[in-house]
């Protein structure tokens, strides 16, 4: 096979769409949100000089995809002691490196920030009685389902903020595809993958998967199935 040939398949591969895909969608929904949070910047100019809180985008992307507790991302990245909740005893989507994918300039989901966690800290004190991150697991999710309610003018900013860490999570798009850049494989590395039991790239591929009978090597009547 030609390099040429190679690089075509790498880039056909199904974890490399996936990951693109991801990353596309995620980018779809910012992309969306981005009038309304010019409206609310407008309305508030103080908004605009807001800063992303790291421990508070974990607690939210915690939030959408529950995890375990930990201490690091997949990347290495230090995890807020107070971000995770710790409902669920598998990695979640803070571990799968969520807060990567909010700082991602490809995304721009920083351009958001500002109004989201304005919103998101809003609903909080009102309905929990204090600032997001510090409340409970039942009274982040209470938060979630109010800013997420079809009754909220607000409600893409928070489509796009959830949209992020599934694509963390599930697409892996802060991640580098495993073939020859990690020695134990993607799924080693990327714990969504690892959750979900997607294998991922390998370097050699897996030489011991069999579909446990012989490929058929028949034609159909009208060249394709019923």
């Amino acid at each position: 096979m030609t390099r040429s040939a190679d690089r075509l398949a790498d880039e056909l591969s199904r974890r490399d769409f996936i990951q693109r895909v991801g990353a596309l969608g995620a980018g779809a929904f910012v992309l969306a949100a981005v009038p309304v949070a010019e409206r609310m910047i407008a309305a508030d100019r103080a908004l605009a000089t807001v800063m992303p809180d790291d421990a508070t985008l974990q607690a939210f992307a915690d939030t959408m995809v529950p995890g375990r507790k930990a201490r690091w991302t997949d990347m290495g990245d230090e995890i807020d002691p107070q971000a995770i909740a710790g409902v669920d005893s598998q990695p979640g989507a803070v571990e799968a490196d969520a807060l990567r994918a909010y700082h991602d300039p490809l995304l721009g989901f920083e351009s958001l920030a500002g109004p989201f966690q304005a919103d998101l800290n809003g609903r909080a004190l009102a309905i929990g009685g204090g600032p997001f991150l510090t409340l409970p697991f039942d009274k982040r999710v209470s938060t979630c389902l109010s800013g997420l309610d079809f009754g909220n003018g607000s409600r893409v900013l928070w489509e796009a903020a959830a949209a992020v860490p599934f694509a963390a999570f599930c697409a892996a798009i802060e991640h580098p595809i495993g073939t020859n850049k990690h020695p134990l494989g993607i799924a080693k590395y990327c714990s969504g993958y690892r959750v979900m039991g997607y294998p991922g790239a390998a370097p050699n591929g897996y030489t011991g998967f069999s579909y446990g009978r012989k490929l058929s090597q028949e034609r159909t009547q009208k060249g394709y199935l019923p």
